[in-house]
């Protein structure tokens, strides 16, 4: 019913609700909107081109003036989010239940995420993930004191757009100067993170295509995932800019899935959750000793016999 649904659909225009005081700016070095980049491309080369405008978290009595270094760093919003059971509602069901109680549907994309680290798995231990999503830079980050369960599935993150905000978090995760590497002004921040990349020997270490069903309600994003290698998830978001808002925005995703009859995940997790523990070993070991993830539980060994 899912991927059904969300090919029926149509693609969606580009839409940015307002969930918190957010604006909408184009990071520095982009004169416009710039070409997709293909999957086989962001594997291959780190050097990509971000082609969607940074969602920038602002105060409430910021002015339109601001500087550079102003807007660097506030290239970021807060993202809450938490996922439910894809299986306990068919789409359409959602939709109807959505429209009734107010909320409107957004419509269907699709998009390719690319993720990267170290072979070692060193941003994974950090609980720090770095992505091109269609070329589009994006790197989610911890909250600093916020000690809960991830796997790129935590329910709170920092989370950061553009190549050269994150080159920085990357050479901060990874304990190098947060400017090593840093673009001069009329230089490419994009490629200046390539180079980076390579210098740490940060490459892709998981690559899907997910179709999205979108809807909104009550100030929530509501999104229905199908990935290419075969797992669904339902995911309620808030995004806030400050790290005091984030209680707020826990209990309006809580309210929504509540109104919407959601299931929380339990022996199953997000897509790349999912992703990893059918994989990546290497990242399953690192986040489970780490803590962020918790070990899958003992399976009883197949029986060798019919009867047995």
């Amino acid at each position: 019913h899912i991927i059904q649904f969300i090919s029926e659909r149509g693609m969606a225009s580009a839409h940015v609700p307002p969930r918190c005081r957010l604006a909408l700016a184009r990071p520095r070095d982009t004169p416009g909107l710039r070409a997709r980049t293909s999957p086989a491309a962001s594997r291959d080369a780190p050097r990509v081109r971000s082609r969607r405008a940074v969602v920038m978290a602002t105060p409430a009595s910021s002015s339109d003036a601001k500087t550079d270094e102003e807007n660097d760093k506030a290239s970021f919003a807060i993202e809450v989010e938490r996922k439910y059971d894809a299986s306990s509602v068919s789409v359409e069901t959602l939709r109807e239940t959505v429209e009734s109680l107010g909320g409107v549907t957004k419509g269907s994309v699709t998009f390719t995420d690319v993720y990267y680290d170290t072979p070692d798995a060193a941003l994974a231990a950090k609980d720090t993930w770095l992505r091109a999503r269609d070329g589009a830079w994006e790197i989610k980050v911890p909250l600093q004191g916020d000690e809960r369960r991830s796997g790129g599935e935590r329910s709170v993150f920092r989370e950061v757009e553009g190549a050269g905000p994150c080159l920085r978090e990357l050479n901060t995760a990874l304990g190098a100067n947060p400017e090593d590497g840093s673009s001069d002004a009329g230089t490419d921040d994009e490629a200046a993170l390539a180079a980076a990349m390579t210098a740490l020997g940060v490459v892709p270490f998981a690559e899907f295509t997910t179709r999205r069903a979108k809807f909104e309600l009550d100030g929530a994003s509501v999104d229905v995932d199908a990935a290419s290698f075969g797992h669904a998830v339902c995911e309620v978001e808030v995004l806030c800019a400050y790290a005091s808002q984030v209680p707020d925005a826990e209990a309006k995703v809580a309210y929504v899935a509540q109104r919407l009859g959601l299931t929380p995940l339990t022996d199953s997790g997000g897509k790349l959750e999912t992703y990893i523990r059918r994989n990546c070993p290497t990242h399953v070991r690192v986040l489970v000793e780490a803590g962020y993830l918790k070990p899958e539980p003992a399976r009883a060994p197949a029986s060798k016999c019919a009867g047995g």
